[in-house]
């Protein structure tokens, strides 16, 4: 389109060329004389030229430059006056043209167009005195359709310089849609601009503001090869385009410009060129800086036109920026999602795989790319296990793309497909899986993230069966030891000094507590494999909390901590009185051990319509809210701001409590103030539905 405009203006020119000649031919035959012509002003240099000449040879003025003020033209000119001269040889002003005929008379206008200059029309005559008030009437009617032409060509030039430099930004604006290439589209930027102005070489620069550096991204023309990869610091006193990005201003030189950057001067290498050089800016901040280089100067026109343009390049380069910037996230994210070690996939409306990483693939013995357009109930092999897990499975998937929020964990056996089947047993594989919907433009999808957890659940079995074992083998040794030591307490193997029975005395208590420790773990182990149960009876619930309060009544006293019971009469219940007694036990002992010399421990109970409940409080150290939920966690101990006479024990004792209040269909709570002591209260239901046994929880 640009090269159609170029041609167009070609043609305009030529055209102009033919009014003015036969412009002239008309003023000779009208008026009889000799030569005339006509030059217009060149609003770029501020001369006047020559355009059209009539009587001349082919050495005549076409052509010629001159200043306003110099010649008779050039004071028509400045002064915007006509001139009719009897006699130039007594007129300082006449200057003699190349290849005019001998003159004695001139008559010279200007044209104007709307008080501005764009001309003059002159005519010679070889007599004196030859231009009386007629021709010059007639020169006035000439120079009011000269200019009348030039100001329609002129307009015609002006809009198709507007139109080269509309084209040429729409010609940018395509290579911005035509490919996020930053190569690409700084090759069509410097190839449009070209079009618009004519250049040897033009160069695009980035600027850096980590390094404070331009670096060069494209350029075009016959030199660029010596610029090779450079970078020009923005604080090169002695570069243009450093001076042009520091001073966000654009600057033009002469071809006969000395004091040039280091990298300027390689560019140049010797030439004498021009250089145009605009800043690239948008949103306020500086993007780079652009160069054009050519032996003609540049002029005011084509700065004008550059300055337009130069925002576009700036957006380009901010875009391409962001586009490089936007990529390189995309693929780290793409080398994580590939690279991670959950099993990773999305789903689309209808539960289909959409993509998934390798981690997923080899849940399901298949490559990635195999798997777009599965079910992934049908890629999971789901479907395959007996039972309603594949159901169950689907439906909490579903309702995750139904209700736009995420879903809780939910984990599923998977039969375990790198692995060989053992004994004619297929092996399994456990998977925690989580779904979270996630709104895209396409719709909604479904992020489906799975963590293998089958190393976890075989680590839980063979800790709960080590577990077992130690348990089962502490325990033979322990009931042997301590019949044997409550033998020799008994005196059946002979009196004991003082001395001797205390020791034995301190070496049964010690071995009791480590058979209650290995009773403690092996509870704990029977309620995860599922083993343990309750034995329910018709209890009678003060009966277990006074004798219990009995047996640890030593205890208190060597604690110096008083230990108080009010207990009404309660209703008989159905429960497992041994298993009520170790809660009352656990829930005293640690009371205790909590609190100080001097203190309280109490024991009530009370009955309502439907529970009966029995708490324990102190008036010990408390417990800080931040531990209150984790109190009845395995091995949870809290030992903060404790003394360290305290700090010994398992953890087990409330999850124990916790254990056996749930296994009887009851509930236990705590209420605790630092420095005043803590309330356990533990809920039993005077009535229980059936029979209630231990699971393993899942």
């Amino acid at each position: 389109m640009a090269q159609q405009l170029d041609h167009q203006a070609d043609a305009d020119i030529q055209a102009l060329k033919i009014t003015l000649d036969r412009l002239l031919h008309n003023v000779g035959m009208l008026l009889g004389v000799p030569s005339a012509s006509v030059a217009l002003l060149d609003a770029e240099s501020g001369d006047l030229v020559t355009w059209a000449a009539l009587g001349v040879g082919p050495e005549g003025p076409v052509r010629t430059r001159f200043r306003p003020n110099e010649g008779i033209a050039g004071w028509v000119a400045a002064h915007l006056e006509p001139l009719n001269i009897s006699d130039v040889s007594r007129d300082p002003r006449f200057r003699p043209l190349r290849g005019t005929t001998a003159i004695r008379s001139m008559l010279c206008v200007p044209l104007i167009d709307t008080d501005q200059l764009l001309g003059t029309l002159t005519v010679t005559s070889t007599e004196p005195a030859a231009f009386d008030k007629r021709r010059q009437e007639l020169l006035q009617v000439f120079s009011d359709q000269a200019v009348l032409a030039i100001s329609k060509t002129r307009q015609a030039e002006t809009a198709k310089a507007q139109a080269r430099e509309l084209a040429a930004l729409l010609d940018a604006s395509r290579a911005l849609t035509s490919t996020l290439e930053p190569e690409h589209v700084f090759e069509y930027l410097v190839s449009s601009i070209r079009k618009v102005i004519a250049c040897d070489d033009a160069v695009i620069y980035r600027y850096d503001a980590h390094t404070d550096t331009l670096r060069i991204v494209t350029g075009m023309g016959p030199r660029i090869t010596r610029l090779g990869k450079a970078v020009v610091s923005a604080d090169d006193e002695h570069s243009i385009a450093a001076w042009v990005a520091k001073n966000r201003r654009a600057r033009m030189s002469s071809p006969q410009i000395t004091e040039v950057g280091l990298v300027t001067k390689a560019f140049l290498a010797g030439d004498e060129l021009a250089l145009l050089c605009v800043p690239l800016a948008s949103k306020d901040r500086l993007r780079g800086v652009i160069m054009l280089a050519r032996e003609q100067p540049f002029q005011p026109s084509e700065l004008m036109a550059m300055l337009n343009l130069s925002n576009l390049v700036a957006a380009t380069l901010e875009n391409a920026q962001m586009y490089q910037t936007s990529r390189a996230e995309k693929d780290q994210q793409a080398a994580i999602y590939a690279a991670a070690s959950d099993a990773i996939a999305v789903l689309d409306g209808d539960l289909r795989i959409i993509e998934a990483n390798d981690a997923f693939a080899r849940l399901t013995g298949r490559s990635r790319f195999e798997l777009a357009g599965f079910q992934v109930i049908e890629a999971l092999h789901l479907s395959e296990i007996p039972g309603p897990i594949a159901a169950a499975t689907r439906d909490v998937i579903a309702r995750g793309l139904q209700t736009g929020a995420p879903l809780p964990h939910m984990e599923v056996e998977l039969p375990n497909l790198e692995t060989a089947p053992l004994n004619g047993q297929s092996p399994k594989r456990y998977i925690d899986i989580s779904v979270t919907p996630v709104m895209r433009p396409e719709g909604r999808r479904l992020l489906l993230v799975g963590r293998d957890m089958t190393a976890f659940h075989e680590m839980e079995v063979m800790k709960e069966n080590f577990l077992t074992m130690v348990s089962h083998e502490l325990r033979t040794p322990l009931q042997a030891i301590n019949g044997y030591l409550d033998l020799t307490l008994s005196g059946m193997a002979g009196e004991l000094n003082g001395q001797q029975n205390e020791f034995v005395r301190r070496a049964r208590a010690g071995s009791e507590h480590l058979t209650v420790l290995v009773d403690d773990v092996l509870l704990i182990s029977r309620r995860d494999a599922g083993q343990f149960a309750l034995h329910f009876e018709e209890t009678d619930l003060g009966e277990v909390i006074t004798e219990t309060a009995e047996q640890l009544e030593v205890l208190a006293q060597e604690k110096g901590v008083r230990l108080q019971v009010h207990i009404p009469p309660l209703p008989r219940i159905s429960a497992d009185a041994q298993r009520i007694a170790q809660v009352l036990r656990n829930l005293v002992t640690n009371a205790v051990k909590f609190t100080d010399s001097g203190g309280t421990v109490g024991i009530a109970a009370e009955a309502t319509r439907t529970h009966v409940l029995l708490r324990v409080h102190d008036s010990g150290i408390g417990i800080p809210p931040e531990h209150i939920d984790k109190i009845f966690d395995r091995f949870y101990q809290v030992n903060a701001g404790r003394k360290s006479d305290r700090a010994h024990g398992q953890g087990l004792g409330l999850a124990i409590v916790q254990i056996i209040v749930d296994g009887h269909g009851g509930r236990v709570s705590v209420e605790s103030t630092l420095a005043h002591g803590s309330t356990f209260t533990v809920m039993l239901p005077r009535e229980r539905a059936g029979q209630s046994t231990l699971t393993r929880r899942s």
